[in-house]
């Protein structure tokens, strides 16, 4: 489905192959990995270090905040284990469709120009949701 046809209220599938990556640290209940996609943007006004924090527990509310998994399990992984990252295929409801011109000043390049805000599938509320930039580094299809 191309990006630019989506709708708010439309029920889509995202996806993205799993990528090698690696632990920078773990603290409570994140790990946070050496994002293997973007790059730290130079010229931004804030300053990204190249990680990603992820909830380590699928049972907390945190888990449906965000689509990314990590294998194996992070609940085992430690500093400096590699890893994979990636999106299974994750029913979400788009919440609103975000278009950004110029584009987004993230803190990491390539800068996003559409956003999408979506919830999973099956969930409401203020607690579950997140945005995914579709046309960022990582390989993210929306169908």
């Amino acid at each position: 489905m191309p990006a630019h046809t989506i709708q708010v209220g439309d029920t889509v599938s995202l996806a993205c192959p799993p990528e090698d990556a690696r632990v920078a640290r773990v603290a409570g209940s994140y790990v946070f990995i050496e994002w293997p996609w973007r790059s730290p943007d130079p010229d931004s006004r804030s300053r990204w270090n190249g990680q990603v924090a992820l909830p380590r527990d699928p049972r907390s509310r945190e888990w449906l905040n965000t689509p990314w998994r990590v294998e194996p399990d992070s609940d085992l992984l430690e500093v400096g284990d590699a890893c994979l990252v990636g999106i299974p295929p994750t029913p979400v409801v788009v919440q609103e469709v975000r278009t950004y011109d110029p584009p987004k000043d993230t803190g990491w390049i390539p800068r996003p120009t559409l956003g999408l805000a979506v919830v999973p599938l099956g969930e409401t509320g203020d607690e579950a949701g997140y945005v995914v930039y579709v046309d960022g580094a990582e390989p993210i299809s929306v169908a």
